[in-house]
């Protein structure tokens, strides 16, 4: 299936958020369908555009008794963008991190949640522990974002032209997540800004999440695991306190444009 327009990772990538006295977007499914506008600073055809090792996703999980925060890297060469800026809503992303490398920010774990380092807990809870069989390793290394519609809230056009360092849209990206073998829908705000860059170059663009991308543990089946991927319910309802139900990301990704022909997923 031919999907359109981006953002993230998840990612996250990877796993859940909180329950916080704003809260962000939640993961429900959303299609939109912006009207087409034309002209676009002499930038006349769609652009395929590759991510750079400058992106970044972040991920947090929130308890009433702690906070688990970390980040994990997009899988470069997986990961692709079209962009028609004449028209943004017939653009397409595919957007893939990969779990393997993800990385917790603490170096000790909360009192009252058991386990190796908070990095080697994560990858258990994804089934990505050390004595988990290598073909499931594999299917669960990483997290796929594809791209299902976009609405715009500012413009259905960006320029890319010589004065594009001054234009932004903030949009609404809709799409599905895969991830721990569960597909689900998400959504998410971001802005979309072209970055200087010098004369008579390729754009480069930014897409910063606004808010975060809300992803709950449950419908995917993260819950606590031994190092063999066997589900704990015991640590698991221990574990609530303190890394929450929901994971939290937020990302600003960095996309240089091609100079082949746009890319298609």
């Amino acid at each position: 299936m031919t999907t359109r327009w981006l953002v993230l990772l998840g990612l996250g990538c990877a796993l859940g958020c909180s329950k916080k006295p704003a809260p962000p977007h939640r993961t429900e499914p959303w299609l939109a369908h912006p009207s087409a506008s034309a002209g676009n600073g002499g930038v006349e055809a769609p652009l395929g555009f590759h991510f750079t090792d400058e992106s970044s996703v972040r991920f947090t999980l929130l308890g009433k008794k702690g906070k688990v925060s970390g980040r994990v890297p997009l899988a470069l060469g997986n990961s692709a963008l079209g962009l028609d800026p004449r028209d943004l809503k017939n653009s397409n992303a595919s957007v893939e991190v990969d779990l393997t490398k993800l990385s917790v920010d603490a170096e000790a774990l909360p009192s009252g949640v058991e386990g190796d380092t908070p990095t080697a807990l994560a990858l258990q809870w994804l089934e990505l522990g050390p004595e988990v069989a290598h073909e499931k390793r594999q299917a669960f290394a990483s997290a796929r974002f594809e791209l299902v519609s976009l609405e715009s809230s500012s413009s259905t056009t960006l320029d890319l032209g010589p004065r594009r360092a001054k234009s932004r849209v903030r949009a609404t990206v809709v799409g599905t997540l895969l991830l721990h073998g569960f597909r689900a829908p998400v959504r998410c705000d971001v802005v979309l800004a072209p970055l200087d860059t010098p004369a008579g170059t390729p754009p480069r663009l930014s897409i910063r999440s606004v808010g975060a991308l809300v992803v709950p543990l449950g419908p995917h089946d993260i819950v606590a695991r031994s190092a063999s991927g066997m589900s704990d319910p015991l640590a698991t309802a221990r574990s609530v306190e303190w890394v929450g139900k929901n994971v939290k990301v937020e990302f600003e990704l960095v996309a240089d444009a091609d100079a082949g022909p746009p890319a298609h997923n």
